[in-house]
């Protein structure tokens, strides 16, 4: 193994430079090549994201909708990327999720076939409290097209590379400590799950969206190691969701890859999302983290669940400023901030509105920040026959 392991050098970056610009296809550590979105591929995601909107896990429900067809949660083009900083380059550095942009041009679905292509735009060398001084900033971009070639989603990301021992050392989280509940406690959250509101075909009209109205919330967790391996685990087995002779096959071709876990055995790295003794011993952490996949879904959950089934989401944007640990119970929450017409339709329709979003944990930290913007039916425009 390379005496850089685990470093930032000055090598390692400039052979990251040279992969700008470069596009990337075939599979990546969750999806080979294209990916057919089937009724199992749908039911598997939003159950694993813990949505049971009849768009995605009723048929009928669906062919009965303005889509004449099951939607899929719009979450999953974030496991299309062909390549990102979790895997690219800097082999030993661990890596975080710092923020993601979506944009989406219309919804996806059943029988949709989608062709990614994934770029390293940016790569650069930045000071990290967490990082022990420094980290590397690597930023991507994918285009999603469709089985015509027509592009229908854009995927953007940047992440933080960093050497280990450095983030042990440096770690500002030691101090937080893993959640706990009682019995009330828990009975509150069962108490917000009951207060969970969806529009479904109840159309909302952009006419009676106000500049400061609450979006209903959603809440998920308290996430569990269960509820980990039903998200992580939607799409079967592959990539670094591997064992026995396939594990050892993956590690003698990315040596960088394994990390030793308490037991000695190479183990991927991605365990450190659902044990929060290796979190701790590896990234000096209070406990597991979930990586900034989830809240994705959870936000599109919240926003599906207010705009209904005539609504369309068109992009958003969110940023990570702190870790969602294992065992924390997070509020989806969102307000109005907008209201505009657009000269150009999206998904046929003109009448946007802008949102702030964001999650709260049950110590009341924010630990999502970000803004959307949703398509909705315009009653006047439709009175208009525009």
């Amino acid at each position: 193994m390379s005496a850089a392991f685990g470093k930032i050098t000055e090598e390692g970056v400039e052979r990251l430079r040279g992969r700008i610009g470069l596009p990337r296809k075939g599979s990546n550590m969750h999806q080979a090549g294209k990916m057919r979105v089937t009724a199992e591929t749908i039911r598997r995601f939003a159950l694993g994201s813990g949505d049971d909107n009849p768009l995605y896990l009723s048929r009928e429900d669906a062919e009965q909708s303005r889509h004449h067809r099951q939607l899929v949660p719009q979450s999953i083009i974030g496991f299309l990327e062909r390549t990102n900083g979790a895997s690219d380059g800097l082999p030993g550095c661990h890596t975080i999720w710092r923020d993601a942009r979506y944009t989406w041009q219309r919804p996806l679905g059943l029988d949709d076939v989608l062709d990614p292509t994934s770029y390293l735009r940016a790569v650069e060398i930045i000071p990290s409290k967490f990082g022990g001084g420094r980290a590397v900033r690597q930023d991507y971009e994918t285009l999603i097209e469709d089985e015509s070639g027509a592009q229908v989603a854009t995927y953007a990301t940047s992440w933080h590379r960093f050497e280990r021992d450095g983030a042990k050392r440096a770690s500002k989280y030691q101090q937080r400590e893993l959640a706990h509940y009682t019995p009330e406690d828990i009975e509150r959250i069962k108490g917000e799950y009951a207060r969970e509101q969806r529009r479904g075909s109840d159309v909302l009209w952009w006419e009676d969206v106000r500049v400061g109205d609450e979006i209903p919330f959603v809440v998920k967790g308290p996430t569990t190691e269960i509820s980990k391996f039903a998200f992580e685990s939607w799409g079967g087995a592959g990539g670094w969701f591997v064992g026995h002779k396939l594990a050892f096959q993956l590690f003698e071709k990315h040596p960088g890859l394994p990390f030793i876990n308490e037991q000695g055995i190479p183990e991927a790295p991605v365990a450190i999302h659902w044990s929060n003794v290796r979190s701790q011993r590896i990234l000096g952490l209070p406990g597991a983290y979930e990586a900034g996949y989830e809240r994705t879904s959870w936000l599109v959950h919240m926003l599906m669940n207010w705009m209904g089934d005539d609504g369309f989401l068109t992009s958003l944007t969110q940023r990570y400023p702190t870790f969602n640990l294992l065992g924390d119970t997070t509020w989806c929450r969102g307000t109005v901030r907008g209201k505009d017409v657009l000269e150009q339709p999206i998904d046929g329709k003109r009448h946007a509105v802008r949102c702030e979003v964001r999650t709260e944990n049950q110590r009341g930290d924010v630990t999502t920040t970000g803004e959307a913007v949703v398509m909705l039916r315009s009653r006047e425009a439709e009175s208009r026959g525009a």
